[in-house]
């Protein structure tokens, strides 16, 4: 008795659809296996006027660019191997900025999905702002750890890493680039860490031999660091900041524009604190006389474009 009653009162799709779309409090799309729209619900003030009941049918693809069909599609496919709901993401730009949206795609009813839509921007620049941060302290290790060795080390870096963006700036490089000058900077030097102290902390001329190994240490930084996606734009420096415009630099030999334009503008700032600081086989050179040096090899060691901007921004 109690099961015929239960059968008899089940709520059939309809219902359970209407249901669905009482609750749900964001955006949800009700599609059929064509990605027809069928049937929708915005919620918390969601704007869905270009789905306004029209008597021409939409299907996905007229409300979406082709990389969200794209990522549609392939859920459709997965839930068409068997699996019951699927996971995508999307960024979508807007004039007051990127949006970011996670759609989940569940199987209904006569060969109907239910496509649930929220907006998690904020969880995703959160998110961002804490990785960040998180490879900014890794970041910071690294460079800690290689100070212990070399207490010369973190000054320098301090202080090419400053110099650097301020020429970066004045060169018009967009905002979302000098996070990669200040990694590749702050980095430049990590694969020192690997060169042996009797040739790291010799004070006298280095010999061929000793020599050959010190070049080596950009491609040891390359070596520590390629494995980590969020720093492969910030390779350049580390790699190629010890090139020349005329193509006598190491470790690659690169001439003129083929040196990655990071590493062209890092070089004014290393040359500049290296020869500015004190080091165990000389007396630091006046501000003037390292300006000269960089004027007197600007076409040879140095980019002769980037030259003024850089004696300039020394000069204030």
């Amino acid at each position: 008795m109690i099961t015929d009653f239960l059968l008899r009162n089940l709520p059939n799709s309809d219902q359970r659809l209407e249901a669905m779309l009482q609750a749900f409090d964001d955006f949800m799309l009700v599609l059929d296996q064509k990605g027809r729209i069928l049937d929708y619900k915005a919620g918390n003030g969601a704007s869905v006027n270009i789905l306004k009941k029209s008597s021409i049918p939409l299907h996905l693809e007229d409300v979406v660019p082709v990389e969200v069909k794209k990522k549609y599609d392939h859920a459709l496919k997965e839930l068409r191997n068997g699996s019951k709901v699927v996971l995508f993401e999307y960024m979508l730009s807007r004039l007051n900025g990127d949006v970011w949206y996670e759609s989940r795609l569940v199987p209904f009813a006569r060969n109907q999905n239910i496509m649930f839509v929220r907006n998690i921007t904020k969880y995703k620049q959160s998110f961002s702002v804490d990785l960040t941060t998180a490879y900014d302290k890794t970041i910071e290790g690294w460079s800690r750890a290689l100070y212990l060795r070399d207490h010369e080390t973190e000054d320098h870096t301090r202080r090419v890493t400053d110099l650097t963006l301020n020429l970066a700036r004045r060169m018009g490089i967009p905002d979302s680039e000098l996070v990669h000058v200040r990694r590749g900077s702050a980095l430049h030097d990590i694969g020192k860490v690997a060169i042996p102290d009797h040739i790291l902390f010799k004070p006298g001329p280095l010999t061929d031999e000793e020599w050959f190994v010190m070049r080596r240490h950009p491609l040891i930084a390359v070596e520590i660091l390629k494995s980590i996606l969020y720093l492969a734009p910030a390779l350049y420096i580390p790699r190629s900041h010890h090139e020349k415009w005329d193509g006598s630099g190491y470790p690659d030999g690169l001439a003129e524009e083929k040196i990655p334009l990071p590493a062209r503008i890092f070089a004014f700032s290393d040359v500049y604190d290296a020869l500015t600081s004190n080091r165990p086989y000389r007396q630091a050179w006046p501000s003037a006389d390292a300006l000269d040096y960089i004027r007197k090899n600007s076409g040879t060691h140095f980019d002769p474009k980037i030259t003024p901007i850089f004696v300039g921004m020394i000069k204030g």
